[in-house]
């Protein structure tokens, strides 16, 4: 038996465990999540070395052996932490979609926060519509995501909702008034010491006004104090020019691995994970 050791792609099993399937084979874990098949990284093989030469067309094989022709996409990655050769991927129209995960394991404060936002668990189907809703228009404009009617969005939340309403996290919103601006998700593992942040987000009218470090600063302060977990991680991509590294080191984050994954959409559909 083989643990993951990516932190990155540990903690993802926080919530693989519960939306879906988490299964070890010789050489892979096959990560699946039949209820949300535009998830990208809800379907996935992770396998547990990096690439050689000569791989493409093993690691294909086995991947549609366990997702045949059920997904909109091909998502693979490794845990250990090295780049790998991936020419012969990069050559079949793979790109690559690495990604950061820091860590703390203690917060002094100290963030620059807005009094103005007031930072709370959602709640009411009222707070949860209107996160969707951002998170759609981010996806769209932020991220260029082809548009699938919140098909992606509304099937993943619906799982993040029922974890909170069992008590293994909660999804936060920051408010200016009545108005929603800002979210992330803080999940936890089943012995509560571990935390992984989900889906960080500000609205684009409220950027620049410290409405993530307002959210950050009461989030991680409610994970430290009242669920008293001993580490906190949050992953981003691992872009250089990513701007969400730095403020998330500013806020006292500090980088424990980087994560090694290759994508590839099937052009024959348009939704997106």
């Amino acid at each position: 038996m083989h643990a993951i050791q990516n932190i990155g792609y540990l903690t993802d099993t926080i919530f693989h465990d519960r939306h879906g399937f988490v299964e070890e084979h010789a050489d892979y874990f096959a990560i699946r999540t039949p209820t949300n098949p535009t998830f990208w990284f809800g379907n996935f093989l992770l396998f547990k070395r990096a690439p050689v030469a000569g791989d493409f067309g093993m690691w294909m094989k086995s991947h549609k052996e366990v997702f045949a022709d059920t997904l909109n996409h091909v998502t693979i990655a490794w845990d250990e932490p090295k780049p790998g050769f991936i020419d012969e991927f990069i050559a079949a129209g793979f790109r690559t979609s690495n990604g950061l995960a820091l860590s703390m394991s203690a917060y002094d404060g100290g963030a620059k926060v807005n009094p103005g936002v007031m930072v709370r668990p959602l709640r009411t189907a009222s707070d949860w519509e209107a996160m969707l809703e951002q998170q759609m228009v981010i996806d769209r404009e932020d991220f260029g995501y082809p548009e699938d009617g919140g098909s992606f969005r509304r099937t993943e939340q619906e799982c993040l909702r029922t974890m909170a309403e069992e008590g293994h996290g909660d999804w936060w919103g920051a408010f200016d008034g009545d108005e929603l601006v800002g979210g992330m998700g803080l999940y936890f593992d089943e012995a509560r010491t571990i935390g992984r942040f989900q889906y960080v987000t500000t609205r684009a009218s409220h950027r620049r006004q410290c409405v993530c470090t307002t959210l950050l600063d009461r989030v991680v302060r409610h994970a430290f104090e009242t669920v008293k977990v001993k580490q906190l991680v949050i992953c981003t991509s691992a872009d250089d020019a990513n701007p969400a590294i730095p403020a998330y080191q500013n806020f006292g984050f500090r980088e424990a691995m980087r994560g090694y994954a290759l994508t590839r959409r099937d052009p024959s559909e348009d939704a997106c994970g």
